[in-house]
């Protein structure tokens, strides 16, 4: 038997390369997908946000007012995505758009109070389920690598 275990770890080559399933931007992707599905389940189904609508709320609750453009960079959405959900806000009376006061073409998008009430009213939601995705990670553990990996990711698109 101790053949068999030798030969197996013979036939193992120790150099060779990690699958490309193997790489963390896979793998971070993968989670990054399974975070945004499991959201939404929670975030429509309760709230009647999808994740977009979801992303422009919360950036704009921290950093208001936002044009269209700082919404999609600071939230990370799709320019034409913002635009649908900044519009679904509207309809809904959860964000409000004002001129901008120095570019005609721009307008300053805010939440209104009852946008401001409805992100009091997930917020304990999106805690909760920060506390079970960290399960067993600190928090200041799991920040201090994701920090790291966006510094060197924007080191990757500053010298490709």
């Amino acid at each position: 038997m101790a053949r068999k275990k030798a030969a197996h770890r013979r036939e193992k080559p120790t150099s060779a390369p990690t699958p490309l399933t193997g790489l963390v931007a896979f793998k971070l992707i993968h989670l990054a997908d399974t975070i945004s599905r499991a959201a939404t389940l929670v975030y429509e189904k309760q709230f009647g946000l999808n994740n977009s609508e979801l992303r422009a709320m919360i950036a704009l609750r921290d950093l208001q007012p936002l044009t269209i453009a700082d919404l999609s960079r600071v939230g990370r959405i799709d320019k034409a995505w913002v635009s649908r959900s900044v519009a679904s806000l509207l309809d809904r009376g959860l964000v409000s758009r004002e001129a901008h006061p120095t570019d005609q073409r721009m307008a300053l998008i805010r939440l209104t109070p009852a946008g401001l009430a409805l992100t009091r009213e997930f917020e304990p939601v999106a805690h909760a389920r920060q506390k079970r995705l960290l399960a067993g990670v600190s928090q200041r553990e799991a920040f201090r690598v994701i920090d790291m990996l966006q510094k060197n990711a924007d080191q990757l698109l500053k010298e490709p």
